[in-house]
Parts: C-alpha cells; sequence; structure tokens
C-alpha cells in the first residue's frame, strides 16, 4: 500500500470512528460513553479503535479539531488589502466531509462538552494544547506579518490573538446559557453578529 494510500485509510477510519463517537456521546453523554460502545457503532473491534485514537479524551479533541478546521481557513493568506479582508477569509467555511446530520450532531456534543473543557483539569490542559494554542500561534503570526505591512496598529499580536479568541468563546457561551438569538437559527441575525464583529474588531486594530 503506497503511502498516500495508507494516508487516506487511516483518515478514513478515524472519521469514522469520530462519527461513531458523536453517535454514542449524543444519545449517552460524554462520560457515560466508553470506547467499547464507540467501537461497537463504528462496527470494530475495541482494539482496532485504539489504533487510532490513544483514548475517549483523545476521540473528543480529534473532533473539535475537525469541527474547527471547517470552519476556519488556517492557511488564510496574509496577502489582502485591509484587516476586513483577513478576518473574512479566516472565518469563511471549509469543504464539509461530512453528512448535515452529522454536521448537527456534532456541533451539539461539543455545545455541551464546552463547560467540561472548562470545569474538567485534564480535559482542560488537552482543550488548550490542541485547539487554543494553535489558534493563538496561528493568529498571532499572521498579525505580526500584518502589521510589518502596515494594516495592523501597534498592538502586541499575542495580545490581539487572545482578545480574538476571547470573544468567539464568549460568543458560544452565549449559545450555551440559551440567549434566544444566537440559540434560534436565524442566519439574518447570524450575518449582523458576524458583520459588527469583523467591522468592529478590523477597525479597532487597523492602522488609521
Amino acid at each position: 500500500m503506497t503511502t498516500d494510500r495508507k494516508a487516506k485509510r487511516i483518515e478514513r477510519m478515524r472519521g469514522m470512528i469520530m462519527d461513531a463517537a458523536i453517535q454514542v456521546v449524543s444519545e449517552k453523554g460524554f462520560k457515560h460513553t466508553t470506547t467499547k460502545e464507540i467501537a461497537q457503532v463504528a462496527d470494530i473491534a475495541e482494539g482496532t479503535l485504539y489504533n487510532y485514537f490513544k483514548n475517549k479524551d483523545d476521540i473528543l479533541m480529534s473532533i473539535a479539531e475537525r469541527y474547527i478546521a471547517s470552519r476556519r481557513n488556517w492557511q488564510v493568506s496574509t496577502d489582502v488589502e485591509s484587516m476586513e479582508e483577513f478576518l473574512l477569509n479566516l472565518y469563511s467555511n471549509q469543504e464539509h466531509t461530512q453528512s448535515r446530520e452529522n454536521q448537527l450532531k456534532e456541533r451539539e456534543v461539543l455545545k455541551a462538552l464546552l463547560p467540561l473543557f472548562i470545569t474538567d483539569k485534564t480535559l482542560g490542559e488537552l482543550y488548550f494544547k490542541r485547539i487554543v494554542a494553535p489558534f493563538l500561534e496561528i493568529v498571532s503570526d499572521k498579525l505580526e506579518v500584518l502589521k510589518e505591512k502596515g494594516l495592523v496598529a501597534d498592538y502586541n499580536p499575542q495580545a490581539l490573538s487572545r482578545l480574538l479568541y476571547a470573544s468567539l468563546i464568549g460568543y458560544a457561551v452565549l449559545e450555551i446559557n440559551g440567549d434566544p438569538l444566537v440559540t434560534s437559527g436565524d442566519k439574518d441575525f447570524r450575518q449582523d453578529i458576524g458583520q459588527a464583529f469583523i467591522g468592529v474588531f478590523a477597525k479597532g486594530i487597523s492602522r488609521e
């Protein structure tokens, strides 16, 4: 088997296991879900599951990484003319390989698990290492480039990346707490808040 074919097989198997985990967690909750149950739904041996993931926490973090990757353009270019353009490109949705049903289940599972990332020390550390830290590093580096190009005012890029992340987490918390406008699924409101966020943040840090 060629390296490329092997990599695709591994990616396919990991995706199948993550989809199975989403199904089980959505029905039983994370704490009551076992790797044995995930393997059963994926129609593989439990031992096979451990060829692709270290444990249940690893599966959870991989689901979170996949979700974030589908909603953030990590390869966003700094060859832009404004901060508005950069942020729009950064938050452009990527191509989905999942069904619409699985996308919705994945979102609901992660929404339910976000409090655990805050209250559970082990999960919190994993979440920071695998989700938060890469975001902060990538955005900080790109903001530094944009600052050198004269598009960003004289602010610390590392501080800006953390402000950006904090505002996004705040929105997620509003959703968890049941803010009626956020949870309504109103596309017009989502578009309005997205435009406001990008406009205000980009204008605030742009060099005049």
